[in-house]
């Protein structure tokens, strides 16, 4: 049987930083860690720059060249409209992410922002997931599985299937909108703590996967998309995520183990 995990929390941060004709997004979790910038003229962008700077998959790192399909294309308001506006299954998921809301923000001239969410490990397939916004907490959800029970009006909203981003653009304003996408991608991301990844030798390998669904996961890559072992990280009790998600110190990395049964 194997041992429970050491931590029981998922933690990802999403850094944006807002400067006059650039925005920056940083994305970093137990998992991984990128940064996009995007230099603009208010209207388009004119250069996206990618940087993975911790990848579980060798293949993660070649997305940066993707992410230039964005040069030339429009701001948007919202990281949704932005997504929209490009083939989002070429890209690698998380390094879009952060590039889209950097976009989107620096699009409706929002001001810069630093997400926190925190995820337990489910207990009966049940867990509150939280997210903070600029170090106060502005969602809190009970989830069963993919479902969010409470509160409203999230309750009985399921996070997976892409309904979940058609109901927040409908139903809530920007800045809740955009907090609640980050916060349902990072409970969908945190499931990934029941599996020991390092098992894994390629992403193709990891169960339940299914091919073309980005970057690594698609036709060209599967077969090559070899595992960086080590390369997970706990972040929750970490006083600066990013500082800490690079750290070189082997004896710093955990491993995640398989729940018992």
């Amino acid at each position: 049987m194997d041992a429970p995990p050491a931590r029981t929390l998922f933690c990802r941060e999403i850094h944006v930083r807002i400067e006059r004709g650039r925005a920056v997004g940083e994305l970093v979790d137990d998992f991984h860690h990128f940064r996009a910038t995007i230099e603009h003229d208010g209207e388009r962008i004119h250069r996206a720059v990618g940087e993975a700077l911790r990848i579980p998959w060798q293949t993660c790192g070649s997305a940066v060249d993707p992410l230039r399909r964005l040069e030339g294309q429009r701001l948007a308001s919202t990281a949704r409209e932005r997504a929209r506006q490009s083939a989002a299954r070429l890209q690698c998921t998380h390094l879009y992410d952060a590039a889209c809301i950097a976009a989107a923000r620096a699009g409706r001239r929002a001001s810069s922002v630093v997400y926190r969410m925190l995820v337990p490990d489910r207990v009966d397939g049940r867990c509150r997931a939280t997210l903070d916004r600029d170090g106060r907490n502005a969602l809190a959800w009970e989830l069963e599985g993919h479902t969010v029970r409470a509160p409203e009006p999230f309750a009985g909203q399921t996070l997976i299937g892409g309904h979940f981003a058609d109901w927040v653009a409908e139903h809530l304003d920007v800045e809740m909108a955009e907090a609640a996408l980050a916060l349902s991608r990072a409970s969908v991301i945190s499931m990934g703590r029941t599996l020991d990844l390092d098992d894994c030798a390629r992403a193709v390998d990891v169960p339940g996967t299914r091919l073309g669904v980005c970057h690594t996961y698609s036709e060209q890559f599967g077969d090559v998309s070899f595992r960086v072992v080590g390369s997970a990280r706990d972040l929750a009790d970490a006083d600066d995520a990013r500082r800490a998600s690079l750290r070189p110190d082997p004896g710093e990395i955990r491993r995640f183990h398989r729940r018992p049964h």
